[in-house]
């Protein structure tokens, strides 16, 4: 019985896991490229920075900076949400951990 429970456990940690890295919303606490990583597998590349500029707009309701964003990121090959994983942050890997509440990396610079 308690094999059949670990089981139901793992399954429902499991299914969590994946419902919150599918989630293209930016989260309070998600940087940048934590957030672009996530939504960028469940909608894709359009070409801009349309999610950038999402998320940018969320981490100004919260009244945090982020002002030259756009700038910055052009200016090291960031011209579509993709490219700025590639090209700005490409040694940034996501934070596999999202149920804490808020990612293990700084700031978006």
């Amino acid at each position: 019985m308690e094999d059949v429970e670990a089981a139901v456990i793992a399954a429902a940690e499991e299914h969590l896991r994946a419902c919150q890295l599918a989630d293209p919303q930016p989260r309070p606490d998600d940087c940048l490229p934590c957030y672009l990583h996530r939504a960028l597998r469940s909608t894709g590349c359009d070409g801009k920075l349309s999610l950038t500029h999402e998320w940018q707009g969320h981490q100004r309701v919260r009244r945090r900076r982020t002002g030259g964003l756009t700038a910055y990121l052009k200016s090291r090959g960031g011209f579509c949400d993709c490219e700025v994983l590639m090209n700005v942050y490409p040694d940034r890997e996501p934070d596999l951990h999202p149920g804490r509440g808020r990612c293990s990396h700084p700031a978006w610079r």
